[in-house]
């Protein structure tokens, strides 16, 4: 089985690796003023001043932006992946310990205080590292160390952050401030810029290459303490480890977009039904299968309006859509684990 697993695993990855590029590109040239592909390729390999324009929105516009969508796709997916194997739950997101709901309150103070779109995302970021460090805090006091605990901590912080964010909107300008809270909650990449994604790709990049060297130990992590602690491993410092890096894929992920729903719930879900639980495999194919489709979404949230669609609304769409298919394909072992 494993022999059929690993074989499905390369096929896989060799395929979403080649697709990935393929999105990438295609993003490029795809948009509300459409790049034909000999245009495409005389902008970035020649100095042709006939396509000065395609130039231009290529460099300054799609490529930062097509970047940041699919170094966020792959951190969301990554965070995701890495909350449901530590607290063994398949139905928990990146926003599980409070951190998408502390980035949202930070970024809605920013923008009722009129700072720029780079405190903005400071903002955004630093509330929700904060947040999750409340959570991990208020877990720590309970004294029991359960994976219980810490949801419900989760659970109660961001219960307490989305209330101060509805206080924030509720005293905000209606004609302005509030469209601009409203707006940023939804998600967008339109504000993009290469400074943003290079950070991204470093913060994301160093994340993503930290988690394939740790895939092995993540793995004993989410068979439990036991079976971790049984192989030598530290179960609570790589729990937490892997904790701390999750929340660090999240929040730097929402602070430039704002939050992104269903993509860090639905995609792990798509890993393994391809590859199996192991994330020697999944964590590989997050990072592909997950950049591949943010890129997707970002490429439908500008190409079919005058106004961009906010991400949430495509990512929803699609999300629930994909979902109910994995539901309807693994119905058989649901049935099988109730009977």
């Amino acid at each position: 089985m494993e022999k059929k697993l690993n074989r499905r695993f390369i096929i896989a990855l060799i395929i979403t690796i080649v697709l990935f590029f393929v999105f990438f590109i295609t993003a490029l040239m795809l948009g509300r003023y459409p790049i034909k592909i000999d245009d495409f390729f005389k902008a970035v390999f020649t100095n042709d001043e006939t396509v000065e324009v395609q130039r231009s929105i290529i460099g300054r516009l799609r490529l930062p932006r097509t970047i940041m969508a699919a170094m966020v796709g792959i951190g969301l997916s990554l965070s995701g992946l890495l909350y449901q194997e530590t607290f063994k739950n398949k139905l928990v997101s990146p926003d599980l310990l409070g951190v998408s709901a502390g980035a949202s309150t930070g970024a809605a103070i920013a923008i009722v205080l009129g700072l720029s779109s780079l405190f903005i995302s400071v903002f955004a970021f630093i509330s929700g590292v904060i947040t999750v460090c409340v959570t991990l805090l208020i877990a720590k006091l309970f004294k029991n160390g359960s994976s219980t605990t810490l949801l419900l901590s989760g659970v109660i912080v961001g219960g307490l952050m989305s209330s101060i964010l509805s206080f924030i909107k509720y005293f905000a300008d209606p004609q302005t401030t509030l469209a601009s809270i409203t707006y940023w909650l939804m998600g967008s990449f339109e504000g993009a810029t290469m400074n943003q994604a290079y950070i991204l790709v470093g913060v994301i990049g160093i994340c993503s290459v930290a988690l394939i060297v740790l895939s092995f130990r993540i793995y004993l992590v989410s068979l439990g303490r036991q079976a971790a602690q049984t192989k030598g491993i530290n179960y609570i410092f790589y729990r937490y480890l892997i904790i701390g890096i999750a929340t660090l894929l999240t929040a730097i992920s929402v602070c430039f977009c704002g939050t992104v729903s269903w993509i860090g719930l639905v995609i792990p879900h798509i890993v393994r039904l391809l590859v199996g639980h192991n994330t020697k495999r999944t964590i590989p194919l997050a990072i592909t299968i997950g950049g591949s489709f943010m890129v997707i979404t970002d490429v439908i949230s500008r190409s079919f309006v005058d106004s961009e669609i906010p991400l949430s609304a495509v990512t929803g769409l699609f999300g629930t859509i994909i979902f109910v298919i994995i539901l309807f394909v693994r119905r058989r072992d649901i049935y099988e684990r109730q009977d």
